[in-house]
């Protein structure tokens, strides 16, 4: 884990928002981006409308976020499309703040690599911003946005959160945000810490 404020070799970074459904991702990327003037791409707002659409094209739910279908079919084209338009904003010199779960790929050592090689290439660096929270925190903040992706989520809670690692972590260094109902920081402090840091850390900040 890692907020300091080191020089950066790169001009330019790629921020990765990540945390399960409900920890205030959304929220925290907005934040982070309106504190430093960088390109926001989130993962929903580009990809729902063409992901429900395919749900539905496949005989599935147009909600599910759940099953196989989803898991196997729909969610990797959602990042290709994410990542996609990322590299298309750093190629041009423009840092980018990019906010899905990335649960599976901020958690994957060789994933991250991966990533960070292909960022050097672009001259870009590499940052994590992982949005913790707890069960009841996620559980309220889906309750009240009321969408229709989460009813499967909170009708089968127990179920649901069995699933998941609620104290999983991302491999290498990366920025702790604490989004628990219980937290001693507002969240808008945390980011703003962090964005503090990263403006040190890289050209090109409005901070």
């Amino acid at each position: 884990m890692s907020t300091g404020s080191v020089s950066s070799a790169h001009p330019v970074a790629l921020i990765l928002v990540a945390g399960y459904a409900g920890s205030g991702k959304s929220e925290a990327g907005k934040l982070l981006s309106q504190a430093t003037g960088w390109a926001l791409l989130d993962k929903d707002t580009l990809t729902r409308p063409l992901t429900e659409s395919l749900l539905i094209g496949l005989g599935g739910d147009p909600d599910d976020r759940h099953t196989d279908l989803y898991a196997e079919r729909v969610r990797p084209l959602e990042y290709d499309c994410l990542m996609k338009a990322c590299w298309e904003n750093l190629e041009c010199g423009v840092p980018v703040v990019a906010v899905a779960p990335f649960i599976q790929e901020v958690v994957d050592a060789q994933w991250s690599a991966r990533t960070r090689r292909r960022c050097a290439r672009l001259g870009a660096g590499v940052e994590v911003l992982w949005v913790d929270s707890d069960a009841p925190s996620m559980r309220e903040r889906l309750t009240s946005r009321n969408a229709s992706r989460d009813t499967w989520k909170l009708a089968n809670w127990r179920r649901y959160i069995s699933s998941i690692v609620i104290d999983r972590r991302p491999a290498g260094e990366f920025h702790l945000i604490d989004n628990r109902v219980t937290a001693t920081r507002p969240l808008a402090e945390q980011v703003e810490s962090v964005a503090l840091a990263l403006s040190a850390r890289y050209d090109g900040s409005r901070v």
